[in-house]
């Protein structure tokens, strides 16, 4: 399975909150999307980042992000 988990963005709704998405895919083609919300674009992606630990989809410590 490769996960592709986009965290140089968030999706603006409006002025209420932003979206964090991250996109699972199989070898056989099935494919599953994680949405997450917040109030600011820190909050969803930590919210995102808390949902794919819990799922085993992403290691206990935190990835270096490069710049």
């Amino acid at each position: 399975m490769e996960l592709y988990v986009n965290s140089a963005w968030t999706e603006c709704h409006a002025i209420a909150y932003y979206t964090a998405e991250a996109i699972a895919w199989s070898e056989n083609g099935n494919h599953a999307a994680i949405y997450t919300t917040g109030t600011t674009a820190q909050e969803a992606n930590a919210k995102l980042e808390g949902a794919l630990r819990e799922l085993k989809l992403m290691p206990e410590t935190p990835m270096k992000v490069e710049p």
